[in-house]
């Protein structure tokens, strides 16, 4: 099984679960960077509500995400001083900035480069047993949407798409199929645990960043988080026995 995104900043847990879910995940680094994603930010939790941690970026016509440069003003140790103010309370923010400032301080030119280092950091702090795959690394010349996620399908070895909720208004699942891929849909936005958050009085906020997560729980707690989770979805969404 399969799982393809464009490589995120410090991702949210639906994406971290694809890392135990998947033998592959593959990261879209060949195509156009656009504002407003998760490649270059993601959201942490502070005491006046959530907040966007950002890596800014230097912006050029027809860019693509692997050739997006960290812009000069990028402070690494603003931003390790950022999550260490919101977490101070939290139990493992030590464990968490363990892992992240080596690779925040790395001095990283391009942004691809670093979300590759901060997702393999963060593959192995869980213990996650996906590889990460870059699709420009594939060499897939298909344009066309449906045969370019066939063709990294084909080029990776999966015949199993996990594929987000939020892909079901233009995955077409009748043209993979015919190209011999199978779509299985992760829900996961739909089925967020819940867990002893940061400044809980402002009420659980779901869909942050994975730091806020381990600063919670620790790597370990979201990593069993992470595979309890998991596997409730395959028990829920076995397959019936069929009878006589």
């Amino acid at each position: 099984m399969i799982y393809i995104e464009q490589p995120p900043f410090a991702p949210w847990l639906g994406f971290c679960e694809a890392l135990f879910a998947c033998g592959t995940v593959a990261l879209y680094d060949d195509v156009l960077y656009t504002d407003g994603g998760y490649q270059n930010r993601n959201r942490i939790k502070m005491a006046d509500g959530v907040r966007w941690l950002t890596v800014p970026v230097t912006r050029a016509s027809g860019q693509l995400i692997r050739d997006t440069p960290i812009a000069p003003t990028f402070d690494a140790d603003r931003m390790l001083r950022t999550i260490r103010l919101a977490y101070a309370r939290a139990p493992h923010v030590d464990e968490a900035l363990h892992v992240l400032r080596p690779v925040l301080g790395a001095g990283h030119t391009w942004l691809l480069d670093l979300n590759l280092d901060l997702l393999s950091h963060i593959r192995a702090a869980l213990g996650a047993p996906a590889r990460l795959q870059l699709t420009s690394e594939l060499r897939i010349d298909d344009t066309d949407r449906t045969g370019r996620l066939a063709a990294i399908c084909a080029a990776t070895g999966a015949d199993t798409l996990w594929a987000g909720t939020g892909t079901r208004n233009y995955l077409d699942t009748t043209a993979l199929a015919q190209h011999g891929v199978n779509v299985r849909w992760n829900e996961y936005a739909g089925r967020h645990p819940v867990y002893r958050q940061a400044w809980g009085r402002q009420g659980f906020a779901p869909h942050l960043s994975v730091i806020d997560t381990v600063c919670a729980l620790g790597w370990a707690g979201t990593a069993a988080l992470l595979r309890t989770g998991f596997a409730a979805y395959l028990q829920q969404h076995a397959p019936k026995e069929v009878t006589a």
